[in-house]
């Protein structure tokens, strides 16, 4: 993703920041600005205001065939009520639910692990410490 193309993508702020001087932990925005090259990302709470953040902060879902591929790979090591929502939340995003898949991953810890990333491991900025699959 390329700085335009993050404008109005929907993120969840990671729900175990260490510091979070906006109090915005866990909870649901859409980015109005980046500058990748400072590690700036602008993220919109609608009435409750904006925030500044660093691109690991943020948490952005995968794409939906990577969700699919990860959780069928592991179907047979989870509770299916977990499977079952892993693959709703897929769906979701296939149809350009964002928001909606991003609920259900802030509610059930197994969608997280599966269905989102941090923001600079998907844009490459850090390979090396994704905190999910």
């Amino acid at each position: 993703m390329i700085t335009d193309e993050l404008l109005g993508t929907i993120v969840l702020v990671h729900p175990n920041l260490l510091t979070d001087p906006a109090n915005k932990k866990n909870q649901i925005g859409m980015i109005t600005s980046a500058d990748l090259e400072n590690d700036n990302v602008v993220v919109s709470f609608g009435d409750d205001g904006e925030a500044l953040f660093s691109s690991d902060a943020l948490l952005v879902l995968r794409k939906p065939d990577e969700i699919r591929h990860a959780a069928l790979l592991d179907e047979t090591l989870m509770p299916y009520p977990d499977f079952y929502d892993i693959m709703e939340a897929c769906m979701l995003v296939e149809l350009s639910m964002h928001r909606e898949a991003v609920r259900m991953a802030m509610e059930n810890p197994m969608v997280l692990e599966y269905a989102m990333d941090r923001l600079d491991y998907e844009l490459g900025l850090d390979q090396h410490n994704s905190p999910s699959r």
